[in-house]
């Protein structure tokens, strides 16, 4: 019955549940969330992950929708034990908060929505947070790879979509000292830098593939560990 009345109530009303239940999950967890910026660095030690943004449907839009989403991350401080969460930092992809019309893949359908492609950010950040050895708190890989080889900026696998109010990256600081976060975007190129008082030594991650007839399993892997595991729909 909760099931048949869900799948009758209007978007917006689902959304709103959705949001009220994170609400009630996060006075559980009482997760303490970054709120400071500071455009100085708080430390001389540097990794950095670049990624090519790929000419197509929606490009400009796209590049538009990333450079919001970086002036929004741009400068962060993680402080220890603090949790990232991509949408509390930025906000509902509306019209109204200055996102375009972009390619969102969602229920393993392609469509276009406001916000389109920023997923390419929260993927970055996510592989970087993988490498970087922060702790993954929640991530959601995509349902289906729309990407031929030769057209992959990042290893199938290292993927993050988010959704508002669904589908969110949270990421938290286990390391003693803070950590924070500087973004740049071009018009074909995503770069972000982990800036931190004390060397952080990135980690080598593995995806290993299993084909079969309706798309691939990806095993993440780290230090001989299994992360996750995730299946995607081939195209």
């Amino acid at each position: 019955m909760k099931r048949l009345l869900q799948k009758h109530l209007p978007h917006h009303w689902k959304l709103q549940l959705k949001l009220l239940q994170r609400y009630f999950d996060e006075q559980k967890t009482q997760y303490s969330y970054p709120k400071s910026y500071s455009s100085e660095n708080i430390g001389e030690h540097k990794l950095e992950l670049k990624q090519s943004i790929k000419k197509g449907e929606f490009y400009e839009n796209k590049v538009h929708n990333l450079k919001i989403v970086g002036n929004k991350i741009n400068n962060l401080v993680i402080q220890p034990n603090e949790v990232f969460s991509f949408w509390k930092l930025i906000g509902k992809p509306t019209q109204k908060n200055r996102f375009k019309e972009g390619r969102n893949l969602i229920k393993s359908k392609i469509s276009s929505d406001f916000g389109g492609g920023i997923c390419q950010f929260s993927s970055i950040l996510y592989f970087l947070a993988l490498q970087s050895g922060l702790k993954i708190i929640e991530r959601f890989p995509h349902s289906m790879d729309i990407y031929k080889e030769h057209e992959r900026f990042a290893p199938l696998g290292s993927d993050c979509t988010v959704v508002y109010g669904y589908k969110d990256l949270q990421i938290q600081n286990p390391f003693s000292f803070p950590i924070q976060l500087r973004c740049l975007v071009n018009d074909g190129e995503l770069s972000v830098h982990l800036l931190s008082q004390k060397e952080i030594v990135l980690t080598k991650i593995d995806f290993n593939y299993s084909e079969t007839e309706n798309g691939v399993w990806v095993e993440t892997v780290k230090d001989g560990k299994t992360l996750c595991k995730n299946f995607y729909i081939r195209l």
